[in-house]
């Protein structure tokens, strides 16, 4: 600090904070980023014939960390969700849904501590349960197609 005579007076100096430079913030990498550039295997078609449908999410086996997104006919719907023995629940709402197809994708965002990255999914559909095992990396999603009962 320095400081400036005036008058006669002497006025102590202010002094400026250090200049401190704020570190880059991460850019987030968008959720399914790189859905296209992967391999999607079809496990199963599945028909359905209610109006919504309730989708559960779980870890396969051994809880390890793995992390997963789940995109509806290219919308994501579930976005990294860890995978534990507690189920990630959400619901389709089958009439919002244009034609008579939807497609589902599990998206390995992580591989956990133990690849490849697995998990169960369970569609509830009325009174009828469907459960898919998938598993997938940095090459693979994996998909169910579900059809409409007529």
């Amino acid at each position: 600090p320095v400081s400036i005579a005036s008058q006669g007076k002497s006025i102590p100096a202010v002094s400026a904070p250090p200049f401190i430079k704020a570190a880059p913030k991460a850019i987030p990498r968008p959720v399914a980023a790189e859905i296209a550039l992967r391999k999607t295997e079809i496990l199963r078609n599945i028909f359905f014939q209610s109006d919504s449908l309730v989708l559960s999410l779980y870890d396969n086996g051994q809880v390890d960390g793995d992390t997963v997104s789940v995109v509806v006919n290219d919308q994501v719907i579930i976005a990294r969700q860890g995978l534990t023995t507690t189920a990630k629940t959400t619901t389709i709402y089958t009439q919002n849904v244009p034609g008579d197809s939807i497609k589902i994708i599990m998206y390995a965002e992580n591989l956990g501590s133990i690849p490849p990255n697995t998990g169960l999914l369970v569609i509830q559909d009325g009174d009828q349960n469907h459960q898919i095992r998938f598993e997938g990396d940095y090459q693979k999603n994996s998909a169910i197609i579900l059809r409409r009962k007529r």
